[in-house]
């Protein structure tokens, strides 16, 4: 099952998503980007490559590919 419609990367590292449901949320990533897990994305160039196959946010081709509930922990827990 598909979770995500599209998606916009936007500037300050944020990801503005909108779901399959209709809703929408806009992931601030910036907090993130000391981490070895989101530090690639402080590249803008890489950042502005987001793409979705429904189930994930992929970056660089598949070289970062994150969940919908990785995400959603991010805009939760910060």
């Amino acid at each position: 099952m598909n979770y995500i419609k599209t998606v916009l990367p936007m500037k300050d590292c944020r990801l503005f998503m909108e779901m399959e449901s209709g809703s929408t949320v806009t992931v601030d990533l910036s907090g993130k980007l000391h981490t070895m897990k989101y530090g690639e994305l402080a590249d803008q160039v890489f950042f502005k490559t987001a793409a979705t196959d429904g189930d994930y946010v992929i970056w660089g081709s598949g070289r970062l590919r994150l969940t919908v509930n990785e995400l959603m922990d991010v805009v939760l827990l910060g």
